[in-house]
């Protein structure tokens, strides 16, 4: 399984960089004809992403509000990646969760 490697950043986002691990560990393990937790990750990626945008448009306040020097751009990029990731967790796992609903669908049909 691929390791998510630590940033800087993790120490002043502790809960969210806490929630993306727990998500990201989640779509790693997700299987395909697990419709129900590509539903729940769908539903769970899409907030998280939500989140980490507001982090991105924020990144002056924590900044200012963190006691370690932070570089502007740096914590935007990294914000912005966390948010692109959580993006494509979501639209992934919402074609998992048709792709598994309609072989369901499929299947009760043909018996």
């Amino acid at each position: 399984m691929a390791e998510i490697i630590k940033s800087d950043f993790q120490d002043i986002l502790k809960d969210d960089c806490e929630q993306y691990k727990v998500l990201a560990k989640r779509y790693l393990e997700l299987k395909t004809e697990d419709a129900e937790e590509a539903y729940a990750l769908m539903k769970d990626a899409w907030a998280a992403a939500q989140r980490w945008s507001e982090i991105q448009a924020s990144a002056r306040k924590i900044r200012d509000l963190s006691e370690r020097n932070i570089n502007l751009t740096d914590l935007k990029d990294f914000a912005y990646q966390r948010y692109r990731q959580l993006q494509l967790m979501h639209e992934s796992s919402r074609v998992i969760w048709k792709q598994a609903n309609d072989y369901l669908m499929w299947e009760r049909k043909s018996r």
